[in-house]
């Protein structure tokens, strides 16, 4: 299967999923992220506002916000992702690709981040399948800090094509709606 493949196939089974069922995964995605020793270790959190296809974000931002963390979101700039400081959904407009980003000045991330990465699909192994821009690997490439990739476990297959330059998680990194996919049990889907 190549890419183009995956995404498609990805996109088409994502849109069998509905708006409750994005925001049921949200939750549960908060409740078991701010659960991890990595999260209460983390001084900032750098994550996404969702798209409608997309666990709803919103607990963990308002997690992060609410439990004293710098809350940090990307800002498309040219082919790099910015880290853009917010206090809240007041300091989000539309920018690229119709994501909700931030308005401010950018900034550096601080040390003790915890960045939550969106995808379309992972693989077990740790392909991460993105959106086709490349701003997340290029952004994951020079990042350091702990991470999560955040990916409903419908959504997470045995295998997906990974190019070279493609940055890998391990399953102690994807978090599904059932916690880390580590410590899960079930049969994985095709």
């Amino acid at each position: 299967m190549t890419k183009g493949e995956a995404r498609a196939l990805a996109r088409a089974r994502r849109a069998a999923f509905t708006p409750d069922t994005w925001r049921a995964w949200g939750a549960a995605m908060a409740a078991a992220a701010t659960a991890l020793p990595v999260w209460a270790a983390a001084k900032a959190v750098f994550a996404f506002a969702a798209l409608p296809d997309e666990p709803d974000t919103t607990p963990l931002l308002r997690a992060a916000l609410q439990g004293g963390k710098r809350l940090f979101l990307p800002r498309v700039a040219g082919q790099r992702l910015e880290t853009v400081p917010v206090s809240g959904p007041a300091a989000l407009r539309a920018g690229a690709y119709g994501i909700l980003e931030p308005c401010g000045p950018a900034a550096p991330l601080p040390q003790n981040t915890l960045a939550l990465v969106p995808c379309l699909a992972a693989g077990r192994d740790g392909a991460r399948l993105g959106r086709g821009g490349g701003y997340y690997d290029r952004f994951l490439a020079g990042y350091t800090g702990a991470r999560l990739l955040l990916c409903p476990r419908a959504l997470v297959w045995d295998t997906l094509p990974c190019d070279i330059w493609d940055i890998r998680f391990s399953p102690a990194e994807i978090l599904t709606e059932n916690g880390l996919l580590l410590e899960e049990k079930e049969d994985f889907l095709p």
